[in-house]
């Protein structure tokens, strides 16, 4: 018998093959057992593909929509306490208050009522009353020599008794005055054509004005600037 201990792993394996070759019978059975592995490996793949098919599920979805409307906000005034109401948006269509302004002098004063509303179906909002603006062509040194306040007032007639010192003033307080071109604090104003908010404008001329200005005349003109709340 050979000592296959000391023999190189080359020669072992030859001397493997040409036993088997002059074995037929253990190279039938090692064919045999080749045969066996590969159909395994076979099935397997066939499984794992089969495997990677029961992944697959039902669909189904469901999808909800939205209409959306955007709200409206607008103003309407009024000069006759309420009587009529109209839209005036515009510089070019100021509604025309009722002051009896003819023949001022120093230290006079003169009175008119401005109400302002939302139309039907329009919301609630605030309104920010802007720095009177000189009429065009009129006496800039008149405009300058006039002072001016305004408050909200619930009740009653547009005058002197409005201004006391428990008043919602606008501007001015019930011991000052402002010059016309001062912007005004702002107030709400309600939905819907709403409760409207009434405004009396108190004009003055300056107790100091020149004699220059006899006969002059000038006049001026505010926005009212209405925000909408939502």
């Amino acid at each position: 018998m050979t000592d296959m201990g000391n023999t190189p792993p080359s020669a072992r394996r030859a001397a493997r093959r040409r036993s088997a070759r002059r074995n037929p019978a253990r190279r039938a059975a090692q064919r045999h057992l080749l045969l066996r592995v590969r159909a395994l490996l076979a099935g397997g793949l066939v499984l794992g593909v089969g495997g990677t098919m029961t992944l697959a599920a039902w669909n189904d979805s469901e999808f909800a929509a939205g209409t959306f409307t955007a709200s409206s906000f607008a103003l309407q005034s009024s000069t006759n306490s309420g009587g009529a109401w109209q839209d005036h948006g515009t510089a070019a269509t100021a509604a025309v208050m009722s002051f009896n302004a003819a023949g001022m002098s120093p230290g006079s004063t003169n009175y008119a009522s401005l109400w302002v509303r939302t139309t039907s179906g329009s919301v609630a909002g605030t309104l920010a009353l802007q720095g009177g603006q000189p009429v065009q062509g009129g006496s800039a040194a008149l405009f300058a020599a006039l002072d001016y306040r305004v408050v909200r007032y619930g009740s009653g007639a547009c005058d002197a008794g409005q201004f006391g010192a428990g008043a919602t003033y606008l501007v001015g307080t019930a011991a000052s005055k402002a010059a016309l071109g001062t912007a005004g604090s702002t107030t709400a104003v309600a939905a819907n054509a709403g409760s409207p908010v009434q405004l009396c404008f108190e004009i003055t001329m300056k107790a100091t004005a020149d004699n220059s200005l006899q006969g002059s005349s000038a006049g001026a003109t505010w926005e009212i600037r209405g925000t909408s709340d939502s």
